[in-house]
């Protein structure tokens, strides 16, 4: 068992009653112990033959510490990502890594995808399906979608539906953590990774973070950072402290995505100043009333 001291358990009880105010489950204090006794011990003096004392440090707040949770026990090292390594937009790394773009529209059909591939600003496009259960329609539908985004020059990613992408040739997939627990156990990423596919995957709590983490995917994405209708979701709206302390506890050179009630540019700004690299978005494109304006000024509120 890990011991946290009378100080650090007013740290997580403070963290449970701040921000969204949610609770801290106990794989969440897990984790959080986890950090926090690897911090403390990295910075520990050696006594004589033995190691040093674990130092009392502060709540969790770097990447270096944050443990990560393995899905896929033959994953490659973290020196060498698992899946497609992919950079913030605004990075200003001058090599050939792949950037994600700086806005993330999600929509639910191939209409949105063909109208949206032409608009300038858009470099990536996710598409989720939704009230669709039969395999074939679903593959028609995303194959649409793929021939539309590659005579485009768009980079597509598939909503769960992770064989069918494959199958369409898609640059990526996005997962949520039920869905990905889903696809490890059949042996899925294993199947993405040789296929070359881009991963995405939805975060809610610290333990889902360790979980994505595990994984080395090509993003990850927080959310809902604000309230939304567009999804029903079991976890209250993150707020932007949550955004910070996510951007802390992923490695730099991995893009975060927000998601979740950011309904135009002005909360972008707010999103990006927190430490988001990127936004996914819906209602902020799909109900304009001038998309290519409304694309443009989120694009700008990301640089």
């Amino acid at each position: 068992a890990l011991a946290i001291g009378h100080q650090q358990r007013a740290m997580i009880s403070e963290e449970a009653g701040t921000g969204a105010a949610r609770a801290i489950q106990l794989i969440d204090a897990c984790c959080l112990a986890k950090a926090y006794v690897t911090a403390g011990i990295g910075k520990g003096v050696q006594l004589g033959k033995g190691c040093g004392p674990v130092v009392q440090t502060q709540f969790p707040s770097s990447h270096r510490h944050f443990p990560s949770i393995a899905l896929l026990p033959r994953a490659k090292s973290s020196e060498t990502p698992a899946f497609v390594p992919m950079l913030g937009a605004t990075s200003l790394s001058e090599g050939e890594e792949l950037k994600l773009g700086k806005i993330l529209p999600i929509v639910d059909s191939v209409e949105w995808v063909e109208w949206l591939s032409s608009v300038e600003g858009i470099t990536d496009l996710q598409l989720r399906i939704k009230n669709e259960k039969d395999p074939k329609t679903i593959s028609s539908i995303i194959n649409k979608a793929q021939a539309t985004c590659k005579s485009a020059g768009i980079r597509l990613w598939i909503n769960d539906h992770w064989e069918a992408a494959i199958s369409a040739g898609c640059f990526g997939v996005h997962l949520g953590q039920e869905d990905l627990a889903a696809c490890a156990d059949v042996g899925g990423l294993e199947k993405m990774q040789k296929s070359g596919l881009a991963l995405g995957i939805s975060t809610h709590s610290y333990a889902e973070l360790s979980a994505a983490l595990g994984v080395n995917p090509s993003y990850i994405s927080l959310g809902p950072v604000f309230g939304t209708s567009s999804k029903s979701v079991a976890f209250d709206p993150q707020g932007l402290a949550t955004v910070f302390k996510w951007r802390d506890l992923i490695k730099p050179d991995v893009p975060l995505v927000a998601i979740g009630g950011i309904g135009d540019a002005k909360t972008a700004k707010k999103v990006k100043k927190a430490g988001a690299d990127c936004v996914a978005v819906i209602g902020a494109v799909t109900n304009a009333n001038d998309i290519n304006a409304a694309v443009e000024e989120l694009v700008e509120a990301m640089s």
